[in-house]
Order: structure tokens, then C-alpha cells, then sequence
């Protein structure tokens, strides 16, 4: 089972999504869940967001934090895809804004996180375990005033895209009212 959960900026997006997480827990009896976190906590406000979230969640769910070099999002997906597996992303935004802000040219920029971004499809595709996907809606905002800016809303927007379509489930967040508009 895939589910995606949209939403924008404080939306409850990911309130939402740990509480399925947890609910999934109790439901299915499963020792744990795989939380993997695509932030990086750099700087005193992400460090204290990322702390503030973990002080929130089920204890039973183990964090992953990918560094983008070793522990990758793919390398995630491939060690815990089980059938029983219970897998939260969080979040699509944030993996696709690193990709794209490394201090590299744009353009090798954009050639490198179209090839991960294919990766990441194939294996959502084929994934055994149950994924919740967190993602930021670019839809309903401004066009960007840099390049930089616009080839992120591309970018994201057609990663919803994709995996909108590969979702079981999707469920737009707003306000903290969630509505499925995919079952």
C-alpha cells in the first residue's frame, strides 16, 4: 500500500501522516515503523524542529536520517522493503530541494536528481512494504522569482505527479483537515 500525503506549508501534513503511521502500528501489531527523515539538521531552528517532531512520536518508530552520500533514500527502501514493513517518508520536498541546491551547476544538478528520482520511482513501484510519502502542493503558490526557484516547482510538482499516480491513496492536507482525494 502507497500513501501519499499533500499538503503545503504547516498544513498538518505531517501530523497527519505520523498519525497514520501510528495507527498502522496498533493496527497490524508490528514491532516497529521505519520514520526515514530527509532533513538535515543544520542550523539551530532545523535542529529544534526535527527535536520538537521527535518528541511526538510513537516510540515505536525507528528515525532514519539519510545523509544523501551513504544512507541514501534508495538505500533505505531496498534494507527494510518487507511485506510487513511499515515505511514513512517525510519528506518529497525536502529530498528534492538538496538534490537541486547542491553547490554545483543547476544543470549537473538537475541531471543528478533526475537519475535518483528515476531510482526512487522504480522502487516505489515494485515496494512490498506499506509507505506513507509526505510532499509539499507547489500548485496553489507564486512563480518563482529565480531559475533555481521555478525548476523546483517543476521538479516537485512532477514527482507528485508521478507519485500521485503509483498511489494507492492520496490525501490532501489543509488547514489540519485531511481530505482523501485518491482511495
Amino acid at each position: 500500500m502507497k500513501h501519499l500525503v499533500i499538503g503545503g506549508v504547516r498544513s498538518g501534513k505531517s501530523d497527519f501522516a505520523e498519525q497514520q503511521l501510528t495507527e498502522l502500528l496498533k493496527d497490524t501489531a508490528q514491532e516497529h515503523a521505519i520514520y526515514i527523515a530527509t532533513s538535515l539538521a543544520i542550523g539551530e531552528e532545523t535542529k529544534s524542529r526535527i527535536a520538537r517532531h521527535q518528541l511526538h512520536r510513537d516510540s515505536k518508530i525507528m528515525t532514519c536520517e539519510l545523509d544523501y552520500q551513504s544512507r541514501t533514500l534508495s538505500s533505505f527502501l531496498t534494507k527494510y522493503d518487507t511485506p510487513k514493513q511499515l515505511i514513512l517518508i517525510e519528506c518529497l520536498s525536502t529530498w528534492v530541494g538538496w538534490y537541486l541546491s547542491q553547490d554545483k551547476p543547476l544543470k549537473q544538478c538537475v541531471v543528478e536528481y533526475e537519475h535518483v528520482k528515476a531510482q526512487f520511482l522504480e522502487q516505489l513501484n515494485n515496494l512490498q512494504a506499506t509507505v506513507i510519502i509526505v510532499t509539499g502542493e507547489v500548485g496553489c503558490g507564486l512563480i518563482g522569482e529565480t531559475k533555481l526557484m521555478r525548476v523546483y516547482a517543476d521538479k516537485l510538482g512532477e514527482l507528485n505527479q508521478q507519485v500521485a499516480r503509483l498511489a494507492n491513496n492520496v490525501t490532501v492536507v489543509t488547514a489540519g483537515i485531511a481530505q482523501k482525494i485518491k482511495v
